[in-house]
């Protein structure tokens, strides 16, 4: 029986095994500590034949309506969606509606549990309606933007909010955000990684370049994510393609971004785009890589820069959300603007001082193991899930 029901933007499974990968890694920690859960991921509905338009349309329409994951059960009803999530589309109540009509699936829970904005108010109302109490996690820009770009909506924000029994944040700066657009101070509680997992899939660097067909004498500086415009794409391409040799830019991931500057008679040899890959496939390029550049303009705490840490990788990235916890205390590079020539100058740095980087990636790692261990952070969120269980009872 469901003692806990998640309700998510995104879990991953076999045609889209890295969305949403953070979701997995801290659910199956749960389980393993003998918590029982229901994930429910509700997914645009995408009729015939406009799956035949976009590849993301398409997973949308081949994703599993129910689907196991090991001893969690995993559930995608449908919803309409407007593209944008404008606010007069409501798309929390529709995200409701559907979450409502899989409570078959998750019979039994005892407590909701939302992530991000809009999800988190459709775990609201699910709530309420069910009789639950429920939770919620922040993730990033999320709370960030979602509220004032949708002043309209914030009364309903607060009130979720404030009906939550508890509020976690993956990071300080994240908390702090919380606690100043609602009032309500918020647990910080990052997701965390399993590190001796992520150790077992470390790949010698020679080895991951072999098998990735990358060449030994260049400088590897990679990007993983979502290839979007506001996670720097094009400041990071345009630092590498002005700087040429020795450096090759690799981009893991899709996106409007895929393929940005490949028309630049510089790119040859200078970039590469790998488009999406597995989670195994995402380790062995950061095996490969000689540093990780991230210029996002909003972030959360994220994950991928937990990997890289776990793993040894150095790491340059923008000074937005979590990134300054990560980073801070000489662990890695954070960047003073996001522009070209900021990371170009922090790329020839790197070059220049490769062993202050290598000490800085070691210090990272030593922080993220202690910090972000997702074993010790879910039988943390365990413990909370049972205060406030016990809470109800008294």
């Amino acid at each position: 029986m469901t003692e806990v029901v998640w309700l998510t933007s995104g879990y991953p499974w076999g045609g889209d095994p890295v969305a949403g990968i953070f979701f997995r890694t801290q659910a199956q920690a749960l389980a393993r500590l003998g918590l029982s859960m229901t994930v429910v991921s509700p997914t645009p509905a995408v009729p015939w034949p406009l799956d035949r338009l976009r590849a993301r349309w398409q997973l949308y329409s081949a994703a599993p309506r129910v689907d196991q994951d090991g001893s969690i059960n995993v559930v995608r009803p449908r919803f309409v969606n407007f593209p944008g999530e404008p606010s007069w589309a409501l798309p929390d109540r529709l995200i409701a509606r559907a979450a409502w009509r899989s409570r078959r699936e998750w019979d039994g829970a005892r407590l909701v549990h939302g992530h991000y904005a809009v999800t988190g108010l459709a775990a609201w109302r699910v709530a309420r309606r069910a009789g639950l109490p429920f939770v919620l996690t922040f993730h990033g820009d999320d709370m960030n933007t979602w509220p004032d770009l949708h002043p309209e909506r914030r009364a309903d924000f607060v009130a979720a909010v404030r009906d939550a029994r508890l509020v976690f944040a993956v990071s300080a700066a994240l908390a702090d955000r919380v606690r100043a657009v609602t009032g309500v101070d918020a647990i910080t509680l990052p997701l965390g990684c399993d590190h001796a997992s992520l150790a077992t899939c470390s790949t010698p660097r020679r080895e991951a370049r072999r098998l990735l067909g990358l060449p030994e004498d260049r400088v590897i500086v990679l990007f993983v994510g979502y290839l979007l415009r506001k996670k720097g794409v094009r400041e990071l391409t345009a630092a590498i393609l002005d700087l040429g040799d020795p450096f090759l830019g690799l981009f893991v991931g899709s996106g409007p971004e895929d393929g940005f500057g490949s028309a630049d008679p510089r790119a040859d040899g200078h970039l590469r785009y790998h488009g999406p890959r597995s989670h195994a496939d995402v380790l062995l390029h950061m095996s490969a890589a000689d540093v990780f550049v991230l210029p996002s303009y909003g972030e959360g705490l994220p994950t991928v820069i937990v990997e890289c840490g776990s793993l040894g990788v150095p790491v340059i990235a923008s000074a937005v959300g979590g990134i300054p916890e990560l980073l801070g205390a000489d662990r890695g590079t954070l960047l003073p603007e996001i522009s070209a020539g900021a990371v170009a100058t922090a790329l020839s740095a790197f070059i220049e001082g490769r062993d202050a980087a290598s000490a800085a990636a070691g210090r990272l790692r030593e922080h993220v193991r202690a910090n972000y261990d997702v074993h010790l952070n879910a039988a943390r969120l365990l413990s909370h899930y049972r205060s406030v269980a016990e809470s109800l009872r008294a």
